[in-house]
């Protein structure tokens, strides 16, 4: 709810009550306001760091996902790959930089494939439409990983997930029947 909302509201309750509006009582709903508004987590969709979906966005997508996957809309098997990278070494969380640099190269591989990619807890998770090109793009994106910040992010380790029996059969047609194997 907007500032100009929530004042509007409050003048409201003044004059429904029929009282004089109280100047102290509205500084007090402004300055409570302002401090919900900084603690609030952002609206996006976008992590800041790596410029990856947030985890409620990749999340619903998942969810979505799911739900056409059964449908008459269903436009094919999906699968999920997760990249563990190394954890940082010094600090609990690797720098910015290299998150940056990290989701610049998960973008970079997976454009036009129709995947969505969120980073946490050392670990890119990606969901993808699946396909032997795809496949290919994901070991290629984890190569790409590990030699970032001079091997910062290595040994990297790809596992892959299909999310439904019609996804399993894709990748054994594939010759991709490496379910939940590293690459």
């Amino acid at each position: 709810m907007s500032i100009s909302e929530t004042m509007t509201d409050f003048r409201a309750l003044f004059s429904a009550a029929e009282r004089s509006l109280d100047v102290d009582a509205l500084q007090s709903l402004a300055e409570g306001w302002a401090e919900v508004a900084e603690s609030a987590p952002p609206i996006s969709c976008t992590d800041v760091y790596t410029g990856l979906a947030t985890q409620a966005h990749f999340q619903r997508r998942i969810h979505e996902v799911s739900a056409m996957g059964s449908g008459p809309d269903c436009r094919g098997a999906h699968a999920m790959a997760i990249i563990s990278v190394a954890g940082p070494r010094d600090s609990r969380s690797h720098c910015w930089t290299l998150l940056a640099q990290l989701g610049e190269a998960v973008k970079g591989h997976l454009h036009g494939t129709g995947a969505m990619a969120m980073y946490q807890n050392s670990a890119i998770h990606v969901l993808f439409p699946l396909s032997e090109s795809n496949l290919y793009r994901l070991m290629e994106c984890k190569a790409t990983l590990e030699a970032l910040g001079d091997g910062a992010l290595s040994p990297a380790r790809l596992k892959y997930y299909p999310l439904s029996s019609a996804a399993e059969a894709a990748a054994a047609a594939a010759g991709t029947a490496a379910k939940d194997s590293s690459w």
